[in-house]
């Protein structure tokens, strides 16, 4: 049994299958905040980009028992907590090098973000109108099983399974393409490397924009100041990792 299942898990590879992968960020300032990131991918670059990811965690000194989130990498405090903030920054860089080879694009995102007091109301209206855009996912290719697409969102508490489904399936059909099962509300683990890209440039953009709009912030500093901020180096630094997606489409 497992030696057919591994065969079909080889022919899905081969076929080129979709991955879409869905998380969303929040800010603990500016609560109304709502940031929605998108990653697609071939099915061909997963192996690779995973087994690289890990690696680089792995090297990191990362805990392999815990995942490595965009809102674990300026605290220290949070995730493995023996491994300084210097490193896990790093550890992005080096995890967002893998988003881009030499000859193309493994990794596309894309990014929307609006104010939001009804977030799970908002979440399902926004992700398929971000699927339905052509930037995202373009029409589904012609050719058997190249049709096929897989589609990961970060658990949410507050969104029904079923709910989700219908409001990503109609969208992903009229582009011609089919659901490998069901749209897939996943809780987010070490191994889960699609969702821990799409949180990462979730993250990483939504702190450019909160910080960069936040007007009290600013306020009276000197340059001094600006420089000793930890909020304004997490902007820098924030900016300086976002520079490394080749392809972000911000919607």
């Amino acid at each position: 049994m497992r030696e057919a299942c591994d065969g079909v898990g080889r022919r899905l590879v081969l076929l080129g299958m979709k991955l879409v992968f869905i998380d969303e960020t929040g800010d603990r300032k500016f609560k109304d905040y709502l940031g929605i990131c998108v990653a697609t991918m071939d099915s061909r670059s997963y192996p690779l980009l995973k087994r690289q990811s890990l690696e680089i965690l792995q090297n990191a000194g990362w805990d392999p028992a815990k995942e490595f989130k965009g809102s674990f990498l300026f605290s220290a405090s949070k995730g493995a907590t023996d491994v300084e903030v210097e490193a896990r920054v790093e550890a992005a860089s080096e995890l967002l090098d893998l988003n881009a080879s030499d000859k193309k694009s493994r990794l596309r995102f894309a990014y929307t973000e609006m104010t939001s007091t009804h977030k799970a109301t908002d979440y399902l209206a926004v992700v398929p109108k971000l699927l339905s855009n052509s930037k995202v996912i373009s029409k589904a290719p012609k050719g058997a099983g190249k049709n096929l697409v897989a589609v990961a969102c970060d658990d949410r508490d507050d969104v029904n399974p079923s709910d989700l489904h219908e409001a990503v399936r109609p969208v992903l059909e009229e582009k011609g393409y089919v659901l490998l099962e069901r749209v897939m509300q996943a809780v987010s683990a070490p191994e889960s490397v699609g969702l821990m890209y799409a949180d990462l440039v979730a993250y990483l953009l939504g702190r450019i924009a909160t910080i960069s709009n936040d007007a009290e912030l600013f306020e009276g500093l000197d340059q001094e100041q600006l420089e000793s901020s930890g909020k304004i180096r997490k902007l820098r630094s924030s900016n300086i990792l976002i520079e490394k997606i080749k392809k972000l489409e911000i919607l």
